[in-house]
């Protein structure tokens, strides 16, 4: 298999000594590109840059993630791992990388690394998340338990909830969100109430549209990992602009109405962008932009409003969220008409 255009570029580029700021704000747009159409080739390839200068080379780190293998992964710890922790110069994105991987070896660094700084901790759960961790049933248990009710935790130590095989940590972990954690602290619950699966949707649903949790938060970074929640359990957003709209109008609240609104604009940007959460359980295929285009800004006749629409109706004369409204819709056309020149590129 042949490299991908991008993957020789950043290769070439590197060769040809760049300076390294401009050759670090080019690399991540290529990688970029390599993650979502390049492959184990692409990943091999790029394995010994990273090595090189870890640090400098911070934006291959997803595209190991998601093209590499157990090899590689085994590779890649041995080059950046001293005494049983990361070195300092490693960015902390290999955590997760080696874990998504499915190198199941490195449980015990991970779970080493869970109560570490913010990136640090997040890494090792978002890693440990694509493990089985039988052996960490029990710890994982007794740190829920010991963080459970606080305001403030190890973020995303939550998305382990699943694997303690204890469903009442569904319903704890609800409570936990409703009642306690900060909307700068709850992420982490949002991703784990989905990991439930089936059992959870109606939890979810709920929390999504509720204004304690915040949860298509920008500013707390929230709305990513609601985003993949959605992903996580199938809720395609043509079916939560439907909810949307009964909720809109069984409610006469609002300032819900506005939040909830908001909530549905940033997911359906999140989606236009495709970007990558690094979860493999939410890589299931999304509906295509073409048909949340047609879901979100074309109607028949009695066949419920446009987003626009419903926009003008719940924003009123507010310009700058109308225009958010306005942009999304000319994003939505751009990816749809990029996606039809990928099929028609494929079917060559």
């Amino acid at each position: 298999m042949t490299l991908s255009p991008a993957t020789q570029a950043i290769l070439d580029r590197c060769a040809d000594g760049d300076a390294p700021e401009a050759a670090r704000q080019w690399e991540s747009l290529a990688a970029e590109a390599v993650l979502r159409h390049g492959g184990p080739t692409d990943a091999e390839a790029l394995l010994p840059l990273f090595l090189s200068a870890p640090a400098a080379h911070e934006a291959l780190i997803p595209v190991l993630a998601r093209h590499g293998d157990r090899p590689l992964a085994v590779r890649l710890l041995e080059a950046t791992v001293e005494g049983g922790r990361l070195r300092e110069d490693v960015p902390s994105g290999v955590l997760h990388a080696v874990g998504r991987l499915g190198y199941t070896p490195a449980t015990p660094l991970l779970w080493e690394h869970v109560d570490s700084s913010y990136d640090v901790s997040k890494d090792a759960c978002l890693g440990l998340l694509h493990l089985p961790c039988e052996e960490l049933r029990g710890p994982i248990a007794e740190a829920l338990e010991k963080h459970e009710g606080s305001a403030l935790f190890p973020e995303f130590l939550p998305v382990l909830a699943p694997k303690t095989e204890d469903p009442a940590w569904l319903e704890r972990l609800v409570a936990w969100g409703e009642d306690a954690a900060s909307v700068d602290c709850n992420g982490g619950l949002i991703l784990g109430v989905s990991l439930y699966g089936d059992p959870a949707r109606a939890a979810f649903t709920r929390l999504l549209w509720d204004t304690r949790w915040e949860a298509c938060g920008t500013g707390t970074g929230s709305a990513l990992w609601t985003y993949a929640g959605t992903r996580v359990l199938g809720l395609g957003l043509p079916e939560l602009y439907a909810d949307l709209q009964a909720r809109l109008q069984a409610s006469a609240d609002r300032n819900g109405q506005w939040e909830a609104l908001r909530s549905l604009i940033t997911l359906a940007r999140l989606r236009c962008a495709d970007v990558w959460t690094g979860v493999r359980a939410a890589e299931v295929q999304p509906e295509s932009c073409d048909a949340l285009y047609s879901a979100l800004f074309t109607s028949a006749v009695d066949d419920g409003d446009t987003l626009t629409e419903v926009a003008d109706q719940v924003f009123g004369g507010d310009d700058h969220l109308s225009d958010e409204v306005f942009h999304l819709e000319a994003a939505l056309r751009t990816a749809a008409a990029h996606e039809w020149a990928l099929r028609a590129a494929a079917s060559r």
